[in-house]
């Protein structure tokens, strides 16, 4: 029982902010995206008890369930819009205050942007695009083949172009 502890409290530490991150992004709210993270490795140490599998597969399979709990969540709450934006208190000191209220506005219009995608989209150009994951990874991730996830990524990407262009969103 201690083995099996002492690897969850391993996989925890080491990939629980990148789990945050993929909900937070998917979710756009830090309240929901803890709640949901820690869900998912609650369902994670509850279902998973071989102690000592590869870590990629352990992150796979994090990633598959932090997923679906977002799908289940937004489901469940859909009528509900939440549009919070935690503004960063770090602020680069080569950037201007005008240029970074510009990108956080700019990041704030593509993430809404983002909600407006359906979810497999959505999830798909997350994982491609934000947490630079392989077509492979993301196939298994959400259980399709890799031609279908590439031409998902391919029609969420050209939606989101179309989406921003929509809502006059310009790089810089």
């Amino acid at each position: 029982m201690e083995d099996k502890n002492q690897w969850f409290e391993i996989i925890y530490k080491r990939n629980h902010k990148r789990i945050y991150d993929f909900i937070y992004k998917y979710s756009n709210n830090e309240e929901v995206a803890l709640d949901l993270m820690q869900e998912t490795f609650l369902n994670f140490y509850k279902s998973y008890n071989e102690v000592g599998f590869p870590e990629d597969k352990a992150m796979m399979l994090l990633y598959t369930i932090a997923r679906n709990n977002s799908i289940n969540y937004h489901k469940k709450f859909s009528t509900q819009k939440e549009n919070q934006y935690d503004v960063d208190l770090y602020k680069s000191n080569k950037t201007s205050f005008e240029k970074e209220e510009e990108l956080k506005d700019m990041e704030l219009k593509l993430q809404q942007c983002l909600l407006e995608l359906p979810e497999d989209q959505r999830t798909a150009i997350i994982l491609k695009n934000m947490e630079n994951m392989t077509l492979s990874q993301i196939a298994e991730i959400m259980g399709s083949s890799i031609s279908t996830i590439s031409r998902l990524v391919v029609k969420a990407t050209a939606r989101l172009l179309e989406l921003a262009e929509k809502n006059a969103i310009m790089p810089y």
